[in-house]
């Protein structure tokens, strides 16, 4: 089974907005100009990979959660994710009965303040992992934005659910019993996707300038050695037959190269 994450930069809308609804752009219009365009091209985005995947031409009726993450009212469609991180736009489709949890950050485009934030409410093995890597603010990042990937499979706006421990190895949840998370640091972007366990692969899409789908690659989930910079991670205890993404408790390995 395979899930896919797609992302484009820049802020030129597609040349073709037909395959959204109309209350889908009504909304839109609603919104201030910049956030109206990063709406519009996440939507665009996923309905180019509902037809690239499943062949729908028009983009399923949406509707939001209790946290306000859009999801499609047709509960037998795949689950999606979409990200921001500064002028990059990511949407990530999961497999059909999975999970999708997408999060992307910008490595050092955060002021002072907002990486005080980011560590300020660290436990001590997470700060003392950090400071073992070789950059700090990418460590820093790599474990914030895999946490936000992971909590908006949640609806968990305080973090409580969820513990790091990334010395071990490990993580636990109190409300996801069965994951796989992989994240990646590129040199200026790091992201990642949170996913149901049967996931075997993951393929990469980045839609270019000219507005051409272009394959980055795939990533093999069960591979030990994904690159340089990247975290994966497993669920500990893995059943067949579990449900993936009930509630439940659950621990992860995390394997870390660099």
């Amino acid at each position: 089974m395979a899930s896919h994450f797609v992302r484009c930069t820049g802020n030129a809308l597609f040349s073709t907005v037909q395959r959204l609804p109309q209350d889908v752009l009504n909304r839109a219009h609603a919104l201030p100009e910049k956030r109206r365009e990063r709406f519009l091209i996440a939507r665009q985005l996923l309905a180019q990979l509902m037809q690239r995947i499943y062949g729908i031409h028009d983009l399923p009726a949406l509707t939001t959660g209790p946290s306000g993450r859009p999801r499609f009212i047709d509960t037998q469609l795949p689950d999606f994710s979409i990200a921001y991180a500064g002028n990059t736009v990511g949407v990530l489709l999961a497999d059909e009965g999975g999970c999708a949890g997408l999060d992307m950050e910008i490595v050092r485009a955060h002021s002072r303040q907002t990486q005080d934030a980011l560590t300020q409410d660290l436990s001590s093995g997470e700060k003392a992992w950090i400071n073992a890597q070789q950059d700090f603010m990418e460590a820093v990042t790599q474990l914030w934005t895999l946490r936000q990937s992971i909590l908006k499979l949640t609806d968990d706006a305080q973090h409580t659910t969820l513990q790091l421990h990334p010395a071990a190895g490990r993580l636990r949840s109190s409300v996801l019993p069965d994951i796989q998370a992989v994240c990646d640091a590129e040199p200026t972007l790091v992201w990642s996707c949170a996913l149901s366990p049967s996931v075997e692969r993951l393929s990469l899409w980045e839609i270019d300038a000219q507005q051409q789908w272009q394959p980055l690659h795939d990533v093999e989930m069960s591979k030990p050695n994904l690159g340089p910079r990247s975290l994966r991670l497993t669920s500990l205890v893995t059943t067949p037959s579990a449900a993936p993404c009930r509630p439940a408790d659950f621990s992860i390995a995390l394997s870390v190269r660099r």
